[in-house]
């Protein structure tokens, strides 16, 4: 029965060393290493957008009405 728990033991080893080492390797081949900066800024551009729209409509106050009910039943319970 230990040979059998050893044997198992080692396969799992050495084919999470296997998969670990392939990855690092795929990772480290990728070529987008710039594109994180240009996606943030627009999510960034995104986001002011919905928010801007949101100040300029009745729904913008409505939202915020609700949150402000929400957030003051939450502290004064």
């Amino acid at each position: 029965m230990k040979d059998i728990a050893l044997r198992a033991a080692v396969r799992t080893q050495t084919y999470v060393n296997h998969w670990a080492h392939t990855t690092v390797d795929r990772m480290t081949r990728r070529k987008d290493r710039g594109q994180g900066a240009i996606e943030y800024v627009g999510i960034t551009i995104l986001v002011v957008a919905i928010v801007i729209a949101l100040i300029r409509t009745k729904m913008g106050a409505t939202i915020a009405n609700k949150f402000t009910a929400k957030i003051n039943s939450v502290l004064n319970k």
